[in-house]
C-alpha cells in the first residue's frame, strides 16, 4: 500500500506535539527548511526516538562534493530519504548515490509551484512533460532510488521508468492549491501509481489532526 508522508511545516512545539501523538502509527515525516535550519536535531531526533521514517526534504542543489557531504551527514542524523534535486547534474547526482548507502535518494524533478510558462522562464523549450521524462530519465540511469513527481506526470513516468515515486501536493476534498499549481487529490494520486502521498495542511489544519491521519491511513490500506 502506498505510504503516509506528512510534511511538518508548521511551528516546533506543533510539530513535537503531532509526532508524539501520532506514536505508534506508520508514518513518515518530512522536515523542510522551516524546522530543520532552526531547529536541526531538536525535531530529527524526537521522530526517529518514536519509531518514524525520518525524510529530510532539503532539496540539495550544488557542486558534487557539497552534494556528496550533504547526504554524508543527513546519513549521521538518521535520515530515511533526502531530496536532491536532478538538476544539479549527472556528476552531484552520482557521487551522492556512491555515499547514500541505504539512505534513500529522492530527486526532485519539477517543483508543483511551476508550470510550463516556468520553464520558458528559465530557457528550456520543452513541454512539462518532455522536462520531467528528461530529469527522470538522467536521475534513474544515476542510481538515485526515487523520484518526486506531481501526480499529474505519475502516469507518463511509471509508463517508461520502474521508480519509488513521492507525490506532494496532494489534497483532501476541494482544498486550496495556495502556493502549488500541480497538485492532486488523494485518490488522484493512489490511482496514478504514488508509492508515497505527501499531506501537509490537510493536516496540520484539521480540527482534529490524528482523526484525519488515521481516516488516511485506513484509505490508503484498501489500496494495493
Amino acid at each position: 500500500m502506498p505510504k503516509l508522508c506528512i510534511a511538518l511545516d508548521t511551528e516546533y512545539e506543533n510539530a513535537l506535539k503531532l509526532v508524539k501523538a501520532l506514536r505508534g502509527k506508520d508514518i513518515t515525516f518530512k522536515v523542510g527548511y522551516k524546522l530543520f535550519i532552526s531547529h536541526h536535531r531538536r525535531i530529527t531526533e524526537p521522530i526517529k526516538e518514536e519509531g518514524f521514517e525520518l525524510f529530510l526534504d532539503l532539496k540539495l542543489h550544488d557542486i558534487p562534493s557539497t552534494v556528496q557531504n550533504g547526504v554524508l551527514s543527513a546519513k549521521e542524523l538518521g535520515a530515511d530519504y533526502i531530496t536532491v534535486h536532478i538538476t544539479s547534474g549527472r556528476d552531484a547526482l552520482r557521487r551522492a548515490v556512491e555515499v547514500s548507502d541505504g539512505l534513500k535518494l529522492l530527486g526532485v524533478s519539477l517543483l508543483t509551484s511551476l508550470e510550463e510558462e516556468h520553464l520558458k522562464d528559465f530557457g528550456v523549450c520543452l513541454s512539462k512533460e518532455e522536462y520531467v521524462l528528461r530529469l527522470a530519465s538522467l536521475a534513474l540511469e544515476c542510481g538515485i532510488t526515487g523520484l518526486v513527481c506531481s501526480g499529474k506526470e505519475l502516469p507518463l513516468l511509471k509508463s517508461r521508468f520502474n521508480f519509488f515515486a513521492v507525490v506532494p501536493g496532494v489534497r483532501l476534498g476541494q482544498e486550496e492549491r495556495e502556493d502549488q499549481r500541480r497538485v492532486v487529490s488523494l485518490e488522484e494520486a493512489i490511482r496514478n501509481g504514488a508509492d508515497m502521498v505527501v499531506l501537509g495542511r490537510s493536516i496540520l489544519r484539521s480540527q482534529d489532526p490524528v482523526k484525519t491521519v488515521e481516516d488516511i491511513l485506513a484509505l490508503l490500506q484498501t489500496r494495493p
